[in-house]
């Protein structure tokens, strides 16, 4: 038989086709997305505390507690005589508030995200860090530990603002119930010499909390005077250096005698991390630590080394220069990727959360970052990072930017130069700011709160035609606050007239709207995997489509004639006039937030990487 190559092919026609197919898709007529990572930016994790603890061979050591929000916490132990360090990864929890070294010379983590309980044996380090338990299986945090003087570890708890405690002898946890009928937040507790456990209660209607464990009850502390006080949301709770807990709520600090709160004007300053040989840990960061000889006066900085497998990308914007920059949560790092050379460089910390909004404005850089809203300019031209308040500084930070202002989600540029920037309000109270802050003098000169009653504002866009700025808020208020509104609006407010001229509900039940621009005369707006074109002129919804998956916040805006946007899985471009939706690419990863559109690529961050889809 001859080889089949040989013979006649019967199907020719469909062999032809097959091959100019192939051909087609090699040329780029059938191209995939062009989606890209351009690697991890930062990688120095989050530290959340240092103690001192036993080093497992009868000598003494420094623990560092670091988050990894898009990973494990880790814990390393530091040598305080040479800075050697030994780095020890969580099975789980990408985070630690409570630290703490227990009565077993045993050092101990509370979770957020499961609020479990995780140990470390300096005894034993190849066990690693191990999980204990869950002490309640309502809980996600875990935010402070003491040891309480029946050798049980208590912890406060959210978001049921409970106390649980656990045995480190027999391994026996108890949920000891909420220690507020209604708030959110135990976030702070201290162990008095009575041994009875004293919490500190918020963040919408702060209270002072003593827990007796001989009879297992509860009850309320704080003065009747102060009980509901408006304008005081958390009471913070800590044992200072005469032993004695002390209560602080708003201006009043409160010394705590047993079940009496006696307010006073001082209080002795917390005790300092010591060793045994009375050296002080003066001051603590990543990588490094000081420590103070108490009979000489000393001070000798010491370094360590410990490796982060890297830190979540917050957000991302375009930024001076034709770059591209972003901001790590907690820690808040920011950086920097230059299209043209390639090369992700990353400049340095500021001591907030998370950088919310950003903006370029005259080859600087606006950053806004939570909490308080703080606003910050960095001016790429100046070739050092130096976060400060002084003139000599870069970024130079300018304070907050006002009343009713946490978390700015949203800045824009608006009309005359001004900028406009929308709010979450602070913890346990409704109704976000919107403020206008004017870049010739660096201050807000106007501040708006309840644009939208009871609500945070969590996108805008300023349509020139009109000369409105329009907005989108949210049906929710800052952290431990309860909802009033059933559903969110879109709104439109007249810098002219200083006041809101519309305000509807696109959208029934909608929680909020991540994101608006406009384009082509028309305004455009989402609610989950809806995006509605709004006509300022007749002031109503001309056209509603269906995005390709759910709107990532902050991630809408003009490209050319069209606008691109970010659905948590997809990058789409959108005609403005008739907001019909095309979609650009499956991303290979969740994407998590926007969002700069520079060099004919759209950037995103999913995880700790970042990501570019090349639009041309």
């Amino acid at each position: 038989m001859l080889p089949i190559m040989n013979q006649p092919c019967l199907l020719c026609s469909f062999c032809a086709w097959w091959v100019a197919l192939g051909m087609a898709a090699c040329s780029g007529l059938a191209e995939a997305p062009r989606f890209e990572s351009l690697g991890i930016p930062v990688r120095v994790g989050g530290l959340m505390g240092c103690i001192v603890g036993p080093n497992g061979r009868g000598g003494e050591a420094l623990f560092f507690n670091f988050n990894q929000l898009s990973g494990k916490l880790f814990l390393v132990q530091v040598d305080p005589e040479n800075g050697e360090a030994r780095q020890f990864n969580a099975p789980e929890g990408p985070g630690a508030w409570a630290l703490v070294a227990g009565p077993d010379q045993r050092i101990y983590l509370g979770t957020w995200d499961g609020a479990l309980i995780l140990r470390f044996d300096p005894s034993h380090p190849e066990r690693g860090i191990e999980v204990v338990g869950r002490p309640s299986q309502t809980e996600d945090y875990l935010w402070q530990y003491d040891m309480g003087k029946d050798d049980w570890l208590y912890a406060c708890t959210y978001p049921q603002a409970k106390l649980v405690r656990f045995n480190p002898k027999s391994g026996a946890m108890e949920d000891l119930g909420r220690m507020h009928p209604t708030e959110m937040y135990a976030r702070s507790l201290a162990v008095g010499p009575n041994g009875k456990v004293y919490v500190g209660i918020g963040t919408q209607r702060g209270d002072l909390v003593v827990f007796d464990p001989a009879t297992k009850t509860h009850r309320s502390l704080l003065p009747d005077g102060l009980r509901g006080a408006p304008g005081w949301g958390t009471v913070g709770v800590s044992r200072r250096g005469d032993g004695q807990v002390y209560a602080e709520f708003g201006t009043n600090l409160m010394r705590l005698d047993d079940e009496i709160a006696t307010r006073v004007q001082t209080a002795p300053e917390r005790p300092p991390m010591t060793l045994r040989d009375g050296r002080q840990v003066t001051s603590f960061e990543r990588g490094r630590f000081s420590l103070r000889d108490s009979r000489t006066g000393i001070v000798v900085e010491r370094r360590f080394q410990y490796a982060g497998t890297g830190d979540r990308i917050f957000m991302v914007g375009n930024g001076p220069r034709g770059c591209v920059y972003g901001s790590t949560a907690m820690p808040l790092e920011v950086f920097r990727y230059d299209p043209r050379a390639g090369r992700t460089e990353h400049l340095g910390p500021m001591p907030g959360g998370e950088v919310y909004s950003m903006m370029e404005h005259r080859d600087k850089l606006y950053m806004c970052y939570y909490g308080g809203s703080i606003m910050n300019l960095y001016d790429p031209a100046k070739a050092f990072w130096r976060f400060g308040a002084t003139p000599d500084s870069n970024p130079v930070s300018f304070g907050g930017v006002g009343d009713g202002h946490l978390r700015p989600r949203a800045m824009i540029q608006g009309p005359e130069g001004l900028i406009y920037i929308g709010s979450e309000p602070p913890y346990g109270e409704l109704g976000g700011g919107l403020g206008v802050w004017d870049p010739k003098q660096n201050k807000t000169i106007e501040n708006y709160r309840h644009v939208v009653t009871n609500q945070s504002i969590v996108s805008l866009a300023w349509e020139p035609k009109s000369g409105l700025i329009f907005g989108g808020s949210g049906n929710y208020g800052g952290g431990g606050s309860r909802s009033m509104e059933k559903e969110a609006r879109f709104f439109a407010f007249d810098p002219r007239s200083r006041r809101k001229v519309f305000e509807a509900s696109l959208a029934p039940g909608a929680r909020n709207y991540p994101a608006t621009a406009t384009a082509g005369g028309n305004v455009l707006t989402t609610v989950g995997d809806k995006l509605f074109t709004f006509d300022p002129e007749t002031m109503s919804v001309v056209a509603t489509n269906t995005l390709p998956g759910t709107q990532v916040e902050i991630s809408l805006g003009a490209y050319g004639d069209r606008l691109i946007g970010l659905t948590t899985r997809s990058v789409y471009a959108v005609n403005p006039r008739d907001g019909k939706v095309t979609e650009l690419g499956s991303a290979p990863h969740r994407i998590d937030c926007g969002f700069a559109i520079e060099s004919g690529a759209v950037y995103f961050g999913s995880g700790v990487e970042l990501w570019r889809l090349l639009l041309n």
